[in-house]
């Protein structure tokens, strides 16, 4: 039996291979666009999805921002949890640097995720690095797992929000089995999309939706004045 083990080991580190490789050749049009925005590495590209929201671009981006639904949306594909609250550690919004805690309720009591704000553009970019996830809610056998949310405004007053995922596995064995998760994660992550699209288009109904006042567009960098 041992012996049968150790001869099938180099066999699956060669499956591992090949299967990080066919990852790696996934055409990734994400990264580039995230890398003018942080200096923190970027995993390989996994996949992304997106919806279109009947709501103008300032109230998706707003919504996207603030903590106060984060945790219903974000958790809503992931089985047996009851999202709680979540919220920023400095500021009342994201900011780059941040840290978003979201506390959720498990059959194994509750449990806390913690994500790092690793690049932030006013209406265009919001990206998070995995900082601490103790019960796998997010994800499990991954690392450097960050999750980024990309706004696009459309004719006609829509919006497109595009989530791409980025991790590597943390072992050879999950990078071999990674490929049987795929069908899961992008359930999880159409189902958390498909609820943020419900609730911003039900904000964009209400005359003064409850959304923080932040920036919607970058903003321009302003220049020290030179003493004379």
């Amino acid at each position: 039996m041992l012996n049968g083990m150790k001869r099938a080991l180099p066999i699956l580190g060669v499956l591992a291979l090949a299967a990080g490789g066919a990852q790696a050749q996934r055409p990734d049009p994400f990264s580039t666009r995230l890398r003018s925005f942080t200096e923190t590495p970027i995993a390989t590209f996994q996949g992304a999805d997106c919806v279109s929201i009947d709501a103008p671009k300032p109230i998706v981006w707003r919504l996207l921002v603030g903590p106060e639904t984060v945790s219903t949306w974000l958790l809503a594909g992931v089985p047996n949890v009851v999202p709680r609250r979540a919220r920023y550690g400095k500021g009342l919004t994201a900011s780059k640097g941040d840290v978003l805690s979201i506390d959720a309720t498990t059959a194994d009591g509750p449990r806390r995720i913690d994500l790092t704000v690793i690049a932030y553009q006013p209406g265009e970019v919001l990206s998070f690095l995995l900082k601490s996830d103790a019960a796998d809610l997010l994800d499990a056998k991954v690392e450097s797992l960050t999750l980024s949310f990309f706004v696009d405004a459309r004719p006609g007053g829509t919006t497109d929000l595009t989530w791409a995922s980025h991790y590597d596995a943390d072992s050879p064995f999950s990078a071999l089995l990674s490929p049987t998760y795929m069908p899961a994660r992008r359930a999880r992550r159409l189902a958390a999309l498909r609820l943020f699209k419900a609730i911003a288009e039900h904000a964009a109904t209400l005359p003064y939706p409850p959304l923080h006042d932040v920036p919607t567009s970058p903003q321009p960098s302003s220049t020290p004045r030179r003493r004379k």
